[in-house]
């Protein structure tokens, strides 16, 4: 018999690792881009970017990064995580094309930008940027959209953003800046350019070089007065000039013969020049300035385009009977003006679906207005009428008619028996409630 004992069989641990290297175990593979966004981490040790980047974890799926078949970081989004500085080594990523680092709290932006020579998108909106460092222009040849908004920039537009010739897209709105230099020139490929809610009362005559503008948003600002350049922006299809304090308008703003949305509401307009007549625009707001007349080739201009026309809450005495060519359009607003009479040429206006004449000073209506077949609600309350027209009791597809607020008012028994005012709740009873529901949108 062999002198050999046999062994007590073990029974198997599960759970437990023997010293070492596990065979299985796969290390995360290693990207060139990990040093730079490590370099972000250390720098935020507060921010959400530590518990979202972790260097046991595969960089592909950490938040917000793209990355290319090849292992290269393309694009990165750090939006909204608590991120307060940039380290210059973060800028160690040459092959990056798309950078979100909106909504956080960066007070200085690093020199080191220019270090992202393929960049094509720069958000950096909701920040407290109050400066720009210089030779942006130097390593971001590529950049064609660069977005600022809500940040703290004040006094001119700085100038460095003027040196990236290559934008197409720049926001810088929501700022506080008093001046546009005049080096704004030398973005001649600019089809975009953002500068609503400033402190901006002027602009430089060289605005009229970006000759490829086609959305120029200039609202909110302190304007007084525009540069007769305007009209060389001759690509303009979009142009927001609401809320400012302009007095007038430039005739040269006829030469914008491809812009077709024109916003110029709250301002302090006493005229319009008659170049306005020769824009294509499909929607014209006109309403909160100091109107007293209309000139008769804006309406004719209007006639072939126009579907919207705003001119409520100015101070207008009549209406021009070139109203009547506008075929196109579909809610006319004209309430709170000084209106005594409209022309009878508004019966023409086949397509009105709304018409505003409330607030007004209207002693009487032309019967020609029952020629509106298509029209569906009617404001006429808080004026000094004191008849209507027989014929508007023919108006049948009337849905709302409004007429409180004229106490001498005796109704045709026609108009009496109009099924809008015989079933409608809203008559006599508030006729605010519905227009605060239709307030015009420019």
């Amino acid at each position: 018999m062999s002198g050999f004992v046999a062994l007590p069989v073990l029974p198997a641990l599960h759970g437990i690792r023997a010293p070492g290297k596990d065979a299985n175990a796969k290390e995360a593979p290693k990207y060139s881009f990990v040093a730079a966004l490590t370099a972000l981490v250390k720098a935020n040790r507060s921010s959400d970017l530590v518990d979202s980047w972790r260097a046991s974890t595969d960089a592909r799926d950490w938040r917000g990064v793209k990355v290319d078949d090849e292992g290269r970081l393309v694009e990165l989004m750090v939006d909204a995580c608590g991120v307060s500085e940039v380290p210059p080594e973060f800028f160690q990523l040459p092959d990056l094309q798309k950078l979100w680092l909106s909504n956080n709290g960066l007070r200085t932006l690093p020199e080191e930008v220019t270090n992202l020579r393929s960049l094509d998108s720069l958000w950096l909106g909701s920040n407290l940027l109050r400066a720009l460092p210089g030779g942006l222009n130097t390593g971001m040849s590529c950049l064609r959209k660069l977005w600022l908004p809500a940040n703290m920039l004040s006094g001119c537009l700085p100038v460095e953003v003027c040196a990236i010739t290559s934008l197409e897209w720049l926001d810088v709105s929501e700022n506080k800046l008093t001046e546009v230099c005049s080096e704004i020139r030398q973005l001649q490929s600019l089809t975009r350019l953002d500068l609503h809610t400033n402190l901006l009362k002027g602009l430089p005559p060289s605005i009229g070089q970006l000759t490829r503008v086609k959305h120029l948003s200039l609202h909110f600002n302190q304007l007084e007065s525009l540069p007769g350049e305007i009209g060389q922006c001759s690509s303009l299809v979009w142009l927001s000039l609401n809320a400012n304090r302009l007095q007038q308008l430039p005739p040269e703003i006829g030469n914008l013969t491809n812009i077709v949305r024109l916003a110029v509401h709250i301002n302090e307009l006493h005229s319009l020049p008659a170049e306005l007549g020769k824009l294509p625009l499909e929607a014209v707001s006109l309403f909160k300035n100091k109107l007293v007349t209309l000139p008769p080739e804006l309406l004719l201009g209007l006639a072939g385009s126009c579907c919207r026309l705003g001119l409520y809450e100015n101070e207008l005495r009549e209406v021009p009977p070139e109203i009547g060519k506008l075929s196109l359009l579909q809610e006319l607003w004209l309430y709170s003006n000084k209106l005594t009479s409209v022309p009878p040429e508004i019966g023409e206006l086949t397509e009105l679906r709304r018409l505003w004449l409330d607030r007004n000073q209207l002693t009487h209506l032309p019967k020609e207005i029952s020629k509106l077949t298509r029209l569906q609600e009617l404001y006429l309350d808080n004026n000094q009428l004191v008849e209507l027209p027989e014929e508007l009791g023919s108006m049948t597809q009337l849905r709302k008619l409004y007429l409180d607020g004229n106490p001498g008012l005796v109704l045709p028994p026609s108009v009496a028996a109009l099924q809008c005012l015989t079933e409608s709740a809203d008559y006599g009873i508030n006729p605010e409630a519905f227009k605060s529901e239709a307030q015009y949108k420019p």
